[in-house]
């Protein structure tokens, strides 16, 4: 039998005939000088060094044409057949750059790796624009320039538009920067509105003419705002008041004040105005309410609210006729919630010269014995043993539209339920410690 040689295998013989081929064409480029030309696309424009230069003049490269330009190549064969637009550097030669202004500057490249035998032939295109000055930042108030809107009259109060944020900071060349004269937000709305409007806007800028400029070379902190312009409804509200030291059962309905402005319109957000029933005033202290007694109360309305007809404070005037008033002395004096293990009772015996308020045929049949004085021991702020001038509340029970003006005290002995005080039991302790000191 025949033995079969390596060189009989087919696979084999494609193999050797490939690697053979491979080295033989390395062999003959590595050896050969042969050029070739070739054209790259997309290569950026390298601006990295240029603001270290430039700010040695006191310049700042305000802003440049950056396009991506093609640069052609000449090289070796083996040198160039991988080259990409990563390998080759573009920048432009600012040597000749010593003022401010627009400069048309020559591009120049290189190829990023120094041993490769690749020279730049053309860059295309050959040249950029670039503009140099000082830089300079001014800060403006945003205005809004809104036209075309409108809100029912009868029913609807427009406010003053706002604007969020309220201003923009712009900065660029000191030419440039110098010809901006305002900043706003613009928009014929062309609406009738009847509940507040929202929108944001591109901010634009104006020179003094009211002309907007092309700013390319100027950067801002924001670009746009939003605008507000607060649609409110109308209503008209009445004013209302409490009352305050009532005494018990005492017919607070049945008196009569002259308001100056019994009833007030305001203006408020369209959502919550219907469910807005009445101003609270304030409170009437029944213990000052005298016969030609004028209180002023400051009118208060909710956050967002407006008093169309800027009534700032409105006057209560105690209608008094048929009124008069009267002193008393009075010498019933109740003490009430009395706390556990104490008894109490009054020291004052009578409470001079209280003065009533009432009708005058009710004030007039009074007698001392239907005024009431009463301690609530539950109000005071402590209980402790001993004599305590507290505070007393005046009623005329049973007697209608009849109170007391003014403040009273009386004086109240509060005892222990043994019926000895904090004061007695320290007198009787201190007349043991002198017995006992006398003895020694």
């Amino acid at each position: 039998m025949k033995k079969q040689s390596i060189f009989d295998n087919r696979t084999f013989l494609i193999v050797v005939s490939l690697v053979m081929a491979f080295l033989a064409w390395l062999f003959v480029s590595m050896d050969s000088h042969d050029t070739k030309g070739k054209t790259i696309e997309g290569v950026t424009i390298d601006m990295q060094d240029v603001d270290e230069s430039i700010n040695k003049l006191g310049l700042s490269m305000i802003s440049t044409e950056q396009p991506k330009v093609s640069v052609k190549v000449e090289g070796v064969i083996y040198d160039i057949g991988n080259l990409k637009a990563s390998d080759i550097v573009v920048y432009p030669d600012i040597s000749k750059v010593t003022t401010a202004g627009v400069h048309t500057v020559t591009l120049r490249g290189e190829i990023r790796d120094g041993n490769k035998n690749i020279t730049v032939q053309e860059i295309s295109p050959s040249s950029v624009q670039i503009k140099f000055d000082s830089l300079q930042t001014k800060t403006l108030n945003i205005k809004a320039q809104l036209s075309g809107y409108s809100a029912p009259v009868e029913d609807y109060l427009i406010r003053d538009v706002s604007v969020t944020p309220i201003n923009v900071e712009i900065t660029g060349s000191a030419e440039d920067i110098s010809r901006v004269s305002q900043c706003v937000v613009q928009k014929d709305i062309n609406e009738e509105l009847t509940s507040t409007y929202n929108e944001t806007l591109p901010l634009k800028f104006l020179d003094a003419d009211g002309n907007e400029l092309d700013l390319k070379y100027i950067t801002s902190n924001v670009t746009e705002a939003r605008v507000t312009i607060p649609i409110l409804k109308k209503k008209v509200v009445p004013v209302s008041l409490d009352y305050l030291n009532v005494p018990d059962g005492f017919p607070v309905n049945r008196l009569n004040f002259n308001i100056s402005n019994e009833k007030i319109e305001v203006a408020g957000p369209t959502e919550v105005i219907d469910k807005y029933k009445e101003i609270p005033l304030g409170q009437i202290d029944i213990k000052s309410l005298d016969i030609g007694e004028v209180e002023s109360f400051e009118v208060k309305l909710p956050t967002g609210f407006v008093n169309t007809q800027n009534i700032q404070n409105v006057l209560v005037q105690f209608d008094s006729e048929g009124m008069v008033k009267k002193g008393f002395n009075v010498e019933n004096i109740v003490i009430q919630n009395v706390p556990l293990n104490y008894r109490a009772q009054a020291t004052t015996s009578e409470i001079n010269n209280v003065q009533i308020v009432g009708p005058k045929e009710i004030v007039d049949s009074l007698l001392a014995g239907d005024i009431v004085a009463t301690v609530d021991l539950n109000e005071s702020s402590s209980i402790t043993s001993g004599q305590i001038e507290l505070p007393v509340k005046i009623s005329v029970p049973k007697k209608g539209l009849v109170w007391a003006v003014g403040d009273y005290k009386a004086i109240v002995l509060i005892q222990d339920a043994d019926g000895e005080t904090q004061a007695e039991q320290t007198m009787a302790t201190d007349s043991t410690a002198d017995s006992e000191a006398e003895n020694k």
